[in-house]
This record gives structure tokens, C-alpha cells and sequence, in this order.
């Protein structure tokens, strides 16, 4: 989710119109709600395919996705993202193996997050 001026009066659009907090909906697509919401919020399962505003987020957080690690490919070729992206494709999951876990890799999903892994990403055992 994003949500732009929660919290604070914010000029919208250039006008000198300040909006409040309350003036903010977040649609969150999933099951839950983050704990601390800066403004009221509902959560939607397959929000993406029923409400255009997240399936519009959706693409847009993909495509960006995508771009990221296409330069992340120029950093770290080893790992191949230009071809997967990062997901956890076989081939992917066979060079972290080889490789060890790059910065980037995000630790908290797994398998990642089942591996012990020393200072330098290395697998451990």
C-alpha cells in the first residue's frame, strides 16, 4: 500500500486546499490490515481483480519490480535476474546455493529465512 500525506495537511493537485488525515482510504489487497494505518483502510482478497485502484498498483509495482532487478542483473549477474526476476525458480534457488545470499535477498522469506547465513551471505552448513 501507498499513501501519500497521511499525518500531515497536504496540498493536493497544487491547490492551496489542505487536506486532512481523514480525507485518505486505503485499499489493502489481501486478508489483513497493518496495525498502524495512518487513515482508515479495508483489506480486499484478490483486491487486484476486483477494484481497478489495486490492480492498477499491482502493475505499476511489478513493472517496477521488474526494472529493479534487471539492474540488480548489471550488480549481481551471478544470479541471473534479468531471466527470473528473483523469484524463487529452481535455477535461482540453485545459484543463492552456490552463491551464498546477495544483499538484496530478502531474509525473511523463506527458504532464506531457514538457512542460517554468515556476515557474508554465505550458507552456513
Amino acid at each position: 500500500y501507498v499513501i501519500t500525506g497521511g499525518g500531515k495537511a497536504n496540498h493536493i493537485g497544487g491547490t492551496k486546499n489542505k487536506v486532512s488525515n481523514n480525507s485518505y482510504y486505503a485499499l489493502i489487497d489481501g486478508n489483513k490490515t497493518p496495525k498502524e494505518m495512518p487513515c482508515p483502510c479495508e483489506s480486499m482478497v484478490k483486491g487486484d481483480g476486483r477494484e481497478y485502484s489495486i490492480g492498477a498498483a499491482s502493475i505499476l509495482a511489478k513493472v517496477t519490480r521488474d526494472r529493479l532487478m534487471h539492474e540488480y542483473d548489471k550488480k549481481y549477474p551471478e544470479f541471473n535476474l534479468r531471466q527470473h526476476k528473483g523469484y524463487g525458480t529452481a535455477a535461482h534457488m540453485s545459484a543463492v546455493r552456490e552463491f551464498g545470499a546477495s544483499p538484496i535477498h530478502r531474509r525473511t522469506f523463506a527458504p532464506l529465512k531457514h538457512m542460517e547465513i554468515d556476515e557474508e551471505g554465505k550458507i552456513v552448513g
